[in-house]
C-alpha cells in the first residue's frame, strides 16, 4: 500500500471537487480511498508591540 500526500494552494470551496478529481486520476493504479481532506486557512499577519526597557507603553 502506498499512502501519499498532497498539498494543493487552491480555494476552498473546491476542496470537494479537487479531491474526487484526484481520486479518479489515481484509481486506474488500483483501489483508491481519500482518507482526509484538510482545510487550512491562511495565517494573517500579526503585530507585536515591544516595550524598550525603562520605557513607557504607548498605544
Amino acid at each position: 500500500m502506498l499512502v501519499i500526500t498532497i498539498h494543493v494552494n487552491r480555494p476552498a470551496g473546491q476542496a470537494i471537487g479537487i479531491k474526487e478529481q484526484i481520486a479518479q486520476d489515481l484509481e486506474k493504479y488500483g483501489d483508491t480511498r481519500v482518507v482526509s481532506v484538510e482545510e487550512i486557512a491562511p495565517q494573517q499577519m500579526q503585530m507585536q508591540m515591544e516595550i524598550p526597557l525603562g520605557g513607557k507603553k504607548y498605544g
